[in-house]
């Protein structure tokens, strides 16, 4: 009976220390952008081929070290070689529909934009800002928030968008150039907004839910 009792107590302690890891743990989770394969713009005139392709992306912001955190995989790998780049397009509070006559994009909205090349490099305001790494079809980024400086929003409500670009002057005999060199957006046809990380506070309600968690298996097994 007593060791039923504290069976049943276990199961409660365990659900509730669980819960309260998963709610803590939750806001640090980017929230991931998927877009379909093999949606490729009618006035894309490139390599219609995987390393074009978006098939999920995110950004981070972490107030504490002021950085950011992008994150793209495409449909294809990705070469360091490859005719492509990947465009973060951010609104930091004063974006345009750089889009809006040329593709009828108008809610797609920037006014800093961060470039990842095929080799990793990392390009913004025409300087490099550091070295990306790609891993497959998967791209993975951090940068200083000083590349983004403030310009009406804070740094955690800015958006973003991501669209890839073909980087060659043309493609079976046909020039390729402004937006016919893009081949997709993410998201479509809005921007998606920056995920913050959670605050200190948040971080230690985690590793107390994980830690009660991992507590109390010790306890049933001893």
């Amino acid at each position: 009976m007593k060791h039923s009792a504290m069976n049943t107590a276990y199961a409660a302690c365990s659900a509730l220390l669980l819960g309260v890891a998963a709610l803590a743990a939750s806001p640090a989770q980017a929230v991931t952008v998927g877009d379909p394969t093999g949606d490729f713009l009618s006035t894309y005139k490139g390599a219609q081929t995987g390393e074009f392709d978006v098939v999920a992306s995110w950004v981070n912001y972490d107030p504490n070290r002021d950085v950011f955190q992008l994150s793209a995989t495409m449909a294809g790998n990705i070469s360091p070689t490859s005719l492509a780049a990947y465009v973060w397009g951010f609104d930091r509070g004063h974006g345009t529909a750089a889009f809006g006559s040329s593709l009828g994009l108008t809610q797609v909205l920037f006014d800093r934009t961060v470039v990842v090349n095929a080799n990793g490099s990392i390009v913004s305001g025409g300087v490099n800002v550091g070295t990306a790494t790609i891993f497959g079809s998967t791209i993975t980024a951090t940068i200083a928030g000083s590349v983004l400086p403030e310009n009406g929003f804070s740094k955690a409500n800015y958006t973003w968008n991501l669209w890839p670009r073909f980087t060659g002057t043309s493609f079976n005999g046909v020039t390729v150039s402004g937006v016919s060199a893009i081949p997709d957006f993410a998201p479509n046809t809005v921007n998606a907004a920056v995920t913050a990380v959670p605050e200190p506070s948040s971080l230690a309600l985690m590793v107390l839910g994980l830690g009660g968690f991992a507590w109390l298996r010790r306890r049933q097994q001893s």
